[in-house]
């Protein structure tokens, strides 16, 4: 197929691109790739203690890993559902009558003709001294003063990302779409006075945007006074930043005001930016994290041993991304017979909970709140003490400080999302990252208000008793999005690979991956592009064998499963029937290597088997979420049946890119990895 060039958002994409190269043009479009790459055996579910003390940790529950943790490679974004969520600042400065630069890259999910507020800079009294940027279908409007400023000229594509820039030079206002001056520049010398801004909604509500918002910046001066390249990597602080938010693993602004930012409605940190990563994912760069659905998942950690009592100095520490509001252990050491030991938790009140039981004396409970910590976003979370100098932090800044004095014994062993061993209740429900155990000194001086926040996995410092930064997992997401469960044996194996040595096996009696949360939004596809790709090998191709299913436990929503039908492959979505796929066609046969693929170019989904084309129909299906879908890979509906029989190598699913729209020819080498 001819290649299409990157520019014009959402175009097919030729896999030319690709070959005899190690970098994907497209990789930030990736929301998963399974690579199929380890030794021969591993899977998910076996955990390891980097502290010395190599601690043996078992397993309870489904509790899993992954390689979703606070240091993305490939950045952040924050996700607005449009029912209720938005950002919003108190205070911010004023953009007054100089020049100034407000940019973001924006993923619409909903191109509807309506208007969508991404940005709001407008004064809640309606007199409206600041710009309210819009999205209206596929372009963009902005208002100040009552006055509409400008309008884009250059309509852009839904479910892909874009860069806008409103730019005010010298009382002159220009839109830039991708780069590109759009629409007529107009003169606008009107003093922004206005310090209230929002995102994700307008300042008075009613105009919700639905969609992805990532590295928005206002600066104080003309960043931009002709066409340019949109940037390549997360935006920085330059000079006159005033705002710089939407790229971090929590909402925080990274400019040097710190402005605080207030979640509104269930807005979320998402691993999915527009900005390829600088490397592939490694364990010491990136790391990982422990996935715990709050319902009997924990982990237990040196059972019986005695280097767990805080007797003295101690850290505790840890990265947590909390899915529930729910009451749950970060880290323990607690026994109900007799009472004693301690445990550091989230509480259902958002708030952190810290329990210190003196041996033979009376137990001391922080009751009150002690910081906040926010669903859907990464938080770092300090417990530490240093002589009697109790502190805890919350992402750097300190909560609480106290007296705290006395020994808290606990000799039943450490727990990560429960509070002791044996009762193994009080479960987390979210990931943890990064949990650490420092006894004997504290990584932090207690008597300072603020710490320096990590930006790497942690290490085992002097006195580490334990450290699980949960990086064994033997089936990865290279893109570093995702956790996932390896249930029943599957499992990495040797014995065949299309590329690379091994690949994922299946045995067909039970054995499955499935997504760690529902409501992934890393296969929210809406209405727009997309393509699932990878290669498979049968062992038998009798019955319905699956080997992707993104519904929940039956048909009736707008999700979908592809799998062969005794032979044939097929593709299901929405409500269709086992009886009428959307599209069948191309045989399979046991014992080779073929390449499977599904892709939707503008509302048409082609089947395509080794880069020939076997289907393709015109539809209006549109993914969507019900609060059962789970991603089940190998097997279908939650890992329930219609498993599959074979091998699985190099799985990679495609967000917002068709990557193919007629014959191709399947790739000769792996997938990059970055």
């Amino acid at each position: 197929m001819p290649l299409i060039s990157r520019i014009g958002a959402g175009a097919a994409r030729g896999f030319g691109l690709f070959i005899g190269k190690s970098v994907d043009a497209f990789f930030e479009y990736v929301t998963l790739l399974l690579s199929g790459n380890g030794t021969n055996g591993a899977q998910n579910n076996t955990f390891l203690d980097s502290s010395t003390n190599n601690f043996t940790i078992t397993r309870n529950g489904n509790t899993t890993q992954g390689t979703f943790s606070p240091f993305s490679q490939t950045g952040w974004s924050n996700y607005f559902d449009g029912t209720g969520d938005r950002l919003s600042l108190a205070t911010a400065t004023a953009l007054g009558t100089g020049s100034n630069t407000v940019e973001f890259w924006f993923f619409p999910t909903d191109a509807s003709a309506t208007y969508r507020s991404i940005y709001d800079g407008r004064s809640t009294t309606g007199t409206d001294t600041g710009y309210g940027i819009f999205q209206y279908g596929l372009t963009i409007e902005v208002y100040g003063n009552g006055l509409k400023v400008a309008t884009a000229a250059t309509a852009f594509n839904a479910n892909n990302w874009v860069h806008v820039a409103l730019v005010r030079n010298s009382g002159t206002c220009q839109l830039y779409i991708n780069g590109v001056a759009s629409g007529a520049s107009a003169t606008y010398s009107a003093n922004l006075t206005s310090t209230v801004r929002t995102i994700g909604d307008s300042v008075n509500t009613g105009f919700p945007f639905v969609g992805y918002v990532s590295n928005l910046r206002e600066v104080t001066s003309a960043v931009y006074t002709s066409n340019f390249t949109p940037p390549a990597a997360p935006l920085t602080a330059i000079t006159n930043t005033s705002l710089l938010t939407c790229q971090s693993n929590r909402f925080i602004d990274n400019s040097s005001n710190a402005f605080a930012i207030t979640r509104n409605g269930d807005v979320s940190v998402q691993p999915f930016s527009p900005f390829n990563p600088t490397a592939a994912w490694s364990a010491a760069t990136y790391g990982g994290s422990g996935y715990f659905d709050g319902s009997g998942d924990y982990l237990s950690i040196g059972s019986g041993a005695n280097n767990f009592a805080l007797s003295g100095d101690f850290c505790v520490e840890a990265w947590i991304y909390r899915n529930a509001n729910t009451d749950g252990t970060i880290i323990g050491n607690y026994n109900s017979s007799p009472n004693r030991g301690w445990s550091f938790r989230s509480f259902i009140s958002n708030n952190l909970y810290m329990y210190f039981q003196i041996d033979g004396g009376a137990e001391i409970i922080y009751t009150t709140g002690v910081g906040t910590l926010p669903l859907s976003a990464w938080s770092h979370v300090v417990w530490c003490r240093s002589g009697t100098n109790t502190s805890v932090y919350i992402n750097g800044t300190r909560a609480d400080n106290r007296t705290l004095s006395g020994t808290s014994i606990g000799n039943g062993g450490l727990s990560v999302s429960a509070l002791s061993q044996s009762r193994g209740d009080v479960n987390f429900n979210g990931y943890i990252a990064n949990a650490r155990l420092v006894n004997g000194s504290s990584v932090y001086d207690p008597s300072q208000s603020t710490i320096t926040v990590p930006t790497s996995p942690l290490t085992a410092v002097t006195n580490t008793q334990a450290l699980l930064n949960f990086t064994n997992a033997g089936i990865f997401d290279a893109t570093a999005k995702n956790d996932l469960e390896t249930v029943g044996n599957a499992q990495i194996s040797t014995t065949q690979s299309k590329f690379g040595g091994s690949s994922m096996y299946f045995d067909g009696a039970g054995d499955g991956l499935r997504q760690s949360t529902s409501q992934n939004l890393n296969w929210y596809f809406g209405s727009g592009n997309m393509t699932i790709e990878c290669w498979a090998y049968f062992n038998s191709v009798a019955g319905y064998q699956t080997l992707l299913d993104f519904r929940g436990a039956a048909f009736g929503n707008s999700s979908f499963v592809l799998w062969i039908d005794a032979g044939t492959l097929s593709f299901y979505a929405g409500a269709y029937s086992v009886a009428a796929p959307v599209i069948s066609g191309g045989s399979i046969s046991t014992g080779q290597w073929y390449h499977i693929t599904v892709s939707r170019f503008s509302g048409t989904t082609k089947l395509f088997l080794n880069g020939i084309q076997t289907a393709t129909t015109a539809n209006a299906w549109a993914q969507t979420f019900s609060s059962t879908d789970v991603l089940s890979i190998g097997a279908s509906s939650n890992v329930a049946g219609n498993f599959l029989n074979g091998y699985i190598d190099d799985l990679r699913i495609t967000k917002g890119i068709a990557r193919y729209t007629s014959n191709f020819t399947p790739p000769t080498t792996a997938f990059p990895l970055q």
